[in-house]
């Protein structure tokens, strides 16, 4: 005798193909992050990619593994996160059930796109495979460690920035190695501001961010010590004199919305940083 609907949940249902389940794990975690404007290393390589003059099939390539990495390493946050996220009344739960609902495939993606990303990197070129390499550890060692760690959040976020960018630069550049460093300094800027936005929900999670451990005054003194030293690196490493320009935050009111703060903060960086690529572009970059 066959089992009715109201005994049998899934009657009427038609399950999903493992190439869909993939295919919405992947785009829920890149949508996301789009959304709230955080997959910022997809704008900075691009015009990394195009300063250095890299040949268009090169520029190609570098563009993909970097979407593709970005997508790899947001989505290996969800799924270490995910109950964590499901805790958190300000998440996406819908996204966070899901990657719940399918923990298996979820982690089988996990592995073999990474090991999709190192083998075909590495037969690439061995400067962008090691790229992904660090990208890969240290968003495994942020997520599970670092992230609960005071001032190790800040560290983890300055290497994350870093290898970001490291496929964009041309294979193992000094030149390219000191301009991502100060996209290093950029991403532990911000991660600083978000810590000091998520104050109230880390705080209630029992979370030990940076902001936690110092306080907020603490926080911001922090921030403007990375915008002078943002500012000093710009001006007398790379040899650019518009990194003045990155005191500016300095002056940004603490009172007002920490979204606003953010954007703020996300326009002079990006100022100073398209000068510098401009001038990278026409040979005119002095560092």
């Amino acid at each position: 005798m066959e089992p009715t609907k109201a005994l049998d949940p899934g009657a009427g249902q038609e399950k999903e193909s493992i190439p869909r389940i993939c295919y919405r794990l992947l785009a829920d975690a890149i949508i996301d992050r789009l959304r709230r404007k955080e997959a910022n290393s997809l704008i900075t390589n691009f015009m990394l990619l195009l300063a250095f003059h890299f040949r268009v099939a090169d520029l190609a390539i570098r563009l993909a593994v970097t979407f593709v990495l970005n997508v790899l390493v947001y989505f290996i946050n969800d799924f270490i996160d995910v109950e964590v996220d499901l805790a958190n009344e300000k998440k996406d739960h819908a996204k966070a059930l899901y990657i719940k609902e399918h923990k298996r495939t979820a982690f089988a993606l996990i592995v073999c796109l990474s090991a999709a990303l190192l083998i075909l990197t590495l037969l690439y070129s061995k400067s962008v495979c090691f790229g992904v390499i660090l990208a890969l550890l240290i968003i495994f060692l942020y997520t599970d460690y670092f992230k609960n760690m005071a001032y190790f959040d800040i560290i983890g976020c300055f290497v994350w920035g870093v290898s970001m960018a490291w496929p964009a630069i041309p294979d193992f550049s000094p030149q390219g190695i000191k301009l991502i460093l100060l996209i290093g300094i950029f991403t532990a800027s911000f991660e600083v501001v978000q810590c000091i936005k998520d104050y109230d929900s880390d705080k209630e999670y029992d979370l030990k961010t940076t902001p936690i451990a110092i306080g907020i005054p603490g926080a911001f003194l922090l921030a403007r010590a990375l915008y002078v030293l943002a500012a000093g690196y710009t001006v007398f490493v790379l040899g650019e004199i518009q990194g003045v320009f990155l005191l500016v935050p300095l002056f940004f009111s603490t009172d007002q919305e920490m979204d606003t703060y953010w954007m703020k903060l996300r326009v002079v960086y990006g100022i100073v940083w398209v000068t510098i690529m401009v001038r990278l572009f026409f040979g005119w970059y002095a560092g």
